[in-house]
């Protein structure tokens, strides 16, 4: 029983201790630990570098993760089946993602894929959540996300770097006949400051 708890208090603090930075949208920037004044913000642009899928087989409880680019292969999806919006297109070293600031939180900042700021999305933020939306002057025929919504969620990977991965596309799907849920870690580097 003794080295049951031993194992257990171990587990937890080595879990704990791996925790990544978190982006926090309470303050919308990342101290480093150790520093009182640096930080790194949301609001930038951000070019994808590399990225992966997880995928839970919901009836056997498989998981299974695949990698969206390699040396042969520079362009994927975030949809597992292939995409349906603009905005599941993934090209390595050439997508880019621009997170615009609100004028108050919780309110409505703009989204903008690939530099298309004729055409931007919302990026809605609350105290503790970040959401990829339609942008709230859209309408029905111009709808980019076909009314959805991508809630998403931001570590730092390399503070000095400025590399974050983005946690997105939570979705549920039937893969060779098992229901499956997914969702894709994207790695990106900051490449512009606002």
């Amino acid at each position: 029983m003794k080295k049951l708890i031993y194992i257990l208090i171990a587990s937890t603090l080595l879990f704990t201790s791996c925790k990544k930075e978190e982006f926090k949208p309470v303050s919308q920037e990342i101290e480093e630990a150790g520093t009182t004044n640096e930080g790194l913000r949301i609001y930038g642009k951000y070019v994808l570098i590399s990225g992966e899928m997880f995928v839970t087989n919901l009836e056997t409880n498989k998981k299974t993760s695949y990698n969206h680019f390699d040396a042969t292969k520079t362009i994927s999806s975030l949809r597992y089946s292939g995409s349906e919006f603009d905005i599941e297109n993934l090209e390595q070293g050439v997508t880019t993602w621009s997170f615009y600031q609100p004028d108050m939180v919780p309110g409505y900042g703009e989204f903008v894929l690939n530099e298309d700021t004729t055409n931007p999305m919302g990026f809605y933020v609350t105290k503790s959540d970040w959401t990829i939306v339609e942008h709230p002057t859209s309408t029905i025929d111009n709808m980019q996300l076909g009314g959805s919504a991508r809630p998403i969620e931001g570590y730092v990977d390399d503070y000095n770097l400025n590399i974050v991965v983005i946690y997105v596309e939570d979705a549920y799907e039937s893969i060779d006949g098992y229901n499956c849920k997914y969702y894709s870690a994207l790695k990106f580097k900051k490449i512009e400051e606002w």
